[in-house]
């Protein structure tokens, strides 16, 4: 009973440690999918299963009994509705009950934890039966027990049947989650459920604490879920996971032995608790691979060993002694034969395994199971002066000289596999020559050489020495990219010796303090204790530091410091932004610093159709051009990882399944494999910016012969990051350089003078056609303000001083003064220049050169005004000729008729009529042909229509036209108050005569268009609601003696336009037969700077 409860306990103490290691990583690694927080309830409810019935069954007071064994009810009820509602919302994309349905699912699962704590409605006592074994006692069953026990039943019958059907629903990786999940379960679940339910009711006690055991097997088939098909969207478990897991795990566990007073068990807890992670986790990353199957049978036969001696050498009783030394020899008998298979199989099998040598390996292993069971290898265990001793059987020298053989072979397979095999396979074969030298070692000393002496006190030593060998194994087996040996041994050393050192500074300490302090002056030595540690915690890193310098210079000259070549190239490459001299250093970096038979660096062309070979001339350098669709290009865009040949050629060998994404995987690394063959390259190295391949590093095999360690890799993948972030700024500068040149080149060939002045008023651009306009040389221009160059009232000067104050100016007409050609007329147009957070940082301006404009519109001009003359001649011919001729009838007719009363009447009526009329056609003509410069003086235009208004007040009156106005609140602007004023007159006065018959007559005043918050310009709006003008009169309607009304002279709006136009300001006419007319007037602000 003893020995039950011992490896009970253990099973008990391992399947608490993983369940709830397992609970936390699920529930940490994504709490916000309900799925993955119900899965980890079910392992966490688990783990409190058990920690309960571990506690159960190593009771020595039956005062605890009672609530112990009510805990499985509450248990069974939470894991059940836990597991039902699992079923439902498991995998990702299923629907998710209703708050109604949930609390109907969860809400029992509640109720009975309740009932079966503080209620003796489930179990309502405990009898003992055997005061010894407490935990052999039968439970009286309450009322409520067979509801709960149906509860659990229907729970867990249903979530199976929920996962059934899904399985044959889903589909892909989610088919492999469920079918895993449902293995898992329904293995543990049905034992669970036969041992912990069914034959305790059957009269069976013993069994009932196995069944939490059985949780381990669902544990196991969820972690190879999670690793094969992602359960629970978990990635990366193997390495973060299995950490985890092992941290809590170790943790639980050591809590565990506390409770039950046993830290004599922490250790080997320890050891067992390594192995049996890193034998799980190998097995789940292959679970057909021999090698992965071979390394998990030592892992089991090391955790029987363990358990095995630990039980041997802890145990009161030599009968339970006995039963732990024997199951100390199975575990130890069963490690030489899968040694030996992994020797075989490690790293890829030089031939087939026969059948002949499974028989050989597995026979002795075998026969010694049962030789072992039959006291023919340790007979028993005897009481010998105060402590206990081993007999051995007839059958003990041919269970050494087995394990001698066995082992031996398994070393020479190694040997003869790192002659023939090369490249990643030597290293692997020289880290389990490493890890299981040192372990076999030390075993075989203890347990094997020492005992043939009489000398067993050490055989404890024998299992914990296996860490050494699993964990090497372990990283060889699962590591593609693998430290180099001589690295490891050297951190080992210098890590070793540190420690070593430590242990003696504190050791003495202690020894000092104890001695000196306490004995003779009789201080406490915890102060000098405390001392010792703090020292030790100041000086640990720097000691390591040291005689990792000491062990470089006497063993490792050859090889390079990573850190301080990688500080020293990432220096280097970030000093350079040339693309010629970035891709020169890159080389020889690599050249120099890992001496590589060739190399080659490739970059994407600027079509984006191939990765060629940037073109320099240096030894061991390789020209390449690959297509962009070719294998190594494609799977480098997709892994962005460096491709090692050894790696791909390795994994092309491990492939065992062949399911239809694997075979394309397959093909995929095989075609990748061919293309580096015909290229003769090791290693690529893709250079990735922005999720872009931009680049690629190609390198050959070490001039050494060695290969590249994981040391190597990491150095490699950390300057491919640096160089991409070099070619990204080499680019940049290219084109910032070529974008320059461009600007530049823009820049010179505009027809508009360009400058550019910074907030200070300095200049900082200035082209050809600027140096043109202003007469001023590049040279003397640059850098200087615009203050010292054309003063203070400058033109250039205060557009540039608007403009920085928010006064921007679009195609304003000036003049500039030039040494070299004098006044010359021309236009600016500026713009605030603003950076990215939107602050002013200078101002562009352009300068266009209006002398040919000004000398063409002057042209123009003349020839208008010529044409004008013309007209008007033609038309004064015209005008004229009419009143000449009355004048010239009544002439005639006057000395016939003069002494009439009537004609004379009719003479003084007519004569001076006609002669006014002719008058005011010359003045027109005059006026037109000799217009007067204007002078321009600051006045209010409302000012100005008030006064035109009330002069036509009566006029308007008399027509019986309504005037409505409306004046906008205008800045003063600069105009001729007389010209303008003619202006409005003769709009007010053309509007009124367009009502005969009444109507009303509209004012209005507004501001016009506005740059950058300065107003340019106002608009007059004079609108009548006459009869309208047609389109075709439209056409003509500033032409001279153009008119519509009668007696009109047809010069009104031809002058008009003439001064508006001298105003730098222009009409716009809208008219619509029967509706009016509205005569708009754009005047500009200012005639000269604003």
């Amino acid at each position: 009973m003893e020995l039950f409860i011992v490896i009970n306990s253990f099973f008990l103490l391992l399947a608490l440690a993983i369940n709830s290691g397992l609970a936390l990583f699920i529930y940490f690694n994504n709490s916000q999918e309900e799925a993955n927080r119900f899965f980890s309830y079910i392992l966490a409810v688990a783990s409190f299963w058990v920690f309960g019935l571990l506690l159960y069954i190593n009771l020595d007071s039956a005062e605890w009994l009672l609530f112990l064994r009510r805990l499985t009810p509450i248990a069974g009820a939470l894991i059940g509705s836990c597991l039902l509602y699992f079923s439902l919302i498991f995998p990702k994309g299923s629907h998710k009950p209703s708050f109604l349905w949930k609390s109907l699912i969860l809400g029992p699962g509640l109720f009975f934890p309740f009932l079966s704590a503080l209620t003796p409605w489930i179990i309502k006592g405990f009898v003992v039966v055997d005061t010894k074994y407490l935990f052999l006692g039968r439970p009286l069953l309450g009322p409520g027990y067979f509801i709960y026990l149906v509860y659990f039943l229907a729970c867990f019958l249903l979530a199976i049947g929920i996962l059934l059907r899904k399985y044959f629903i889903v589909k892909g990786k989610s088919k492999g989650q469920v079918f895993y999940l449902l293995l898992g379960l329904g293995i543990s679940g049905t034992f669970g459920i036969i041992s912990g339910a069914l034959l305790p009711l059957m009269g069976y006690p013993l069994n009932f604490s196995m069944g939490p055991t059985f949780t381990l097997i669902a544990a196991f088939f969820a972690s190879y879920a999670i690793v094969q098909f992602k359960f629970l969207n978990i990635e990366d478990f193997l390495i973060s996971g299995v950490l985890f897991l092992f941290g809590t795990s170790a943790v639980v566990g050591t809590f565990g032995l506390m409770f039950l007073n046993r830290l004599s068990f922490l250790f080997s807890f320890y050891v067992i608790l390594a192995n049996f992670l890193l034998g799980v986790l190998v097995l789940i990353k292959n679970s057909k691979d021999k090698i992965n199957i071979s390394f998990f049978g030592v892992t089991l036969a090391i955790v029987l060993w363990t358990i095995g001696v630990y039980i041997f050498w802890n145990s009161a009783s030599l009968n339970i002694a006995t039963w732990g030394g024997k199951l100390a020899f199975l575990g130890a008998a069963a490690i030489p034969a899968f040694l030996l298979l992994f020797g075989l199989a490690f790293p890829k099998e030089l031939k087939p395994i026969s059948f002949l040598r499974w028989l050989l390996i597995f026979l002795p292993p075998a026969l010694f199971s049962v030789l072992i069971f039959s006291n023919q290898v340790l007979k028993e265990v005897v009481s010998l002066g105060g402590g206990i001793s081993r007999i051995y059987g007839p059958a003990y020298p041919l269970f050494s000289i087995y394990y001698l053989l066995y082992l031996g072979l398994f070393f020479y397979y190694l040997y003869v596999k790192q002659r023939v095999l090369g490249g990643i396979n030597r290293i692997q074969i020289r880290y389990v020559f490493l890890g299981w030298g040192g372990a076999a070692a030390i075993a075989l000393t203890t347990n094997l050489i020492l005992p043939l002496l009489g000398i067993g006190a050490f055989s404890f030593i024998g299992p914990h020495a296996t860490l050494i060998a699993m964990g090497c194994i372990a990283y060889a087996i699962l590591k593609h990219r693998l430290m180099s040996i001589e690295l490891v041994v050297q951190r080992s050393v210098v890590y070793a010796v540190a420690t070593i050192l430590i242990m003696a500074i504190y050791a003495l300490a202690v020894i000092i303090s104890e001695t000196f302090l306490r004995r003779i002056m009789g201080y406490s030595s915890l102060l000098v204790a405390a001392g010792a540690a703090l020292l030790i915690a100041i000086v640990y890193q720097p000691l390591i530091h040291s005689f990792q310098g000491i062990t470089d210079r006497l063993f490792f000259r050859g090889r390079y410091d990573y850190q301080k070549t990688l500080r020293e190239i990432s220096q280097q490459i970030a000093s350079v932004i040339k693309l010629e001299e970035l891709t020169r250093l890159i080389v020889t970096s690599f050249i120099d610093t890992m001496k590589v038979s060739e190399i080659s660096f490739l970059l994407l062309d600027k079509q984006g159709a191939y990765f060629k070979s940037v073109p320099i001339s240096l030894a061991r350098y390789k020209r390449i051009e690959i297509d962009r669709g070719s294998p190594i290009v494609s799977w480098l865009s997709s892994v962005k990882d460096i491709l090692v040949r050894e790696e791909v050629e390795d994994e092309i060998e491990r492939q065992t399944t062949f399911d239809k994404e694997t075979l394309i995987r397959l093909r995929s690394l095989e075609e990748v494999r061919d293309e580096m063959e015909r290229l003769g390259i090791s290693i690529w190295v893709p250079i990735v910016s922005k999720d872009e391949l931009i680049g690629i590093i190609a390198l050959g095999h070490k001039l050494s012969g060695d290969l590249f360690t994981s040391e190597d890799i990491r150095l490699l993948g950390t300057l491919a990051n640096q160089t991409a972030v070099a070619l990204d700024n080499a680019r940049l500068y290219d084109e910032v350089v070529n974008m320059k040149d461009y600007s530049e080149e823009i820049l010179q060939s505009m027809v508009n003078g360009v400058m550019t002045v910074d907030i200070r008023g300095r200049i900082v651009t200035y082209n050809v056609m600027a140096e043109r306009i202003t007469g001023r040389r590049v040279a003397e221009v640059l850098g200087q303000s615009c203050q010292a160059l054309w003063g203070p009232k400058g033109e250039i000067t205060k557009v540039v001083e608007n403009t920085l104050k928010d006064r921007c100016y679009v195609n304003f007409e000036s003049s500039i003064a030039s040494p070299e050609r004098g006044l010359v007329p021309v236009s600016f147009s500026s713009t605030i220049l603003r950076d990215h957070q939107g602050k002013r940082i200078g101002v562009l301006l352009t300068i266009q050169d209006l002398t040919e404009i000004k000398e063409l519109e002057g042209k123009v001009r003349q020839a208008d005004k010529l044409t004008a003359l013309a007209t008007m001649a033609a038309g004064m011919a015209h005008e004229i000729k009419n009143p000449l001729s009355s004048m010239k009838v009544l002439s005639q007719l006057m000395p016939i008729k003069f002494a009439d009363a009537e004609f004379r009447d009719k003479l003084q009526e007519i004569m001076p009529r006609e002669i006014n009329r002719i008058d005011r056609i010359v003045e027109s003509l005059l006026g037109f042909a000799r217009a007067t410069a204007p002078n321009f003086q600051e006045t209010d235009i409302n000012e100005i229509l008030k006064e035109n208004l009330h002069y036509f007040e009566h006029q308007a009156g008399e027509a019986e036209v309504e005037i409505v106005t409306a004046y906008a609140d205008l800045p003063k602007i600069e105009l001729d108050h007389g010209q303008i004023s003619q202006v409005f007159s003769n709009l007010i006065l053309n509007a009124i005569q367009a009502m005969p018959d009444g109507g009303q007559l509209k004012v209005e005043t507004g501001p016009g268009k506005v740059i950058d918050g300065t107003l340019q310009n106002v608009k007059i709006k004079v609108s009548d609601t006459g009869h309208g003008i047609s389109e075709e009169k439209l056409k003509k309607l500033f032409d001279p003696f153009f008119t519509t009304k009668y007696g009109g002279t047809g010069l009104g709006l031809t002058i008009s336009h003439s001064i508006v136009d001298g105003h730098k300001g222009y009409f716009d006419v809208e008219s619509k037969v029967g509706q009016g007319t509205t005569f708009t007037v754009s005047l500009p602000v200012t005639q000269g700077l604003i």
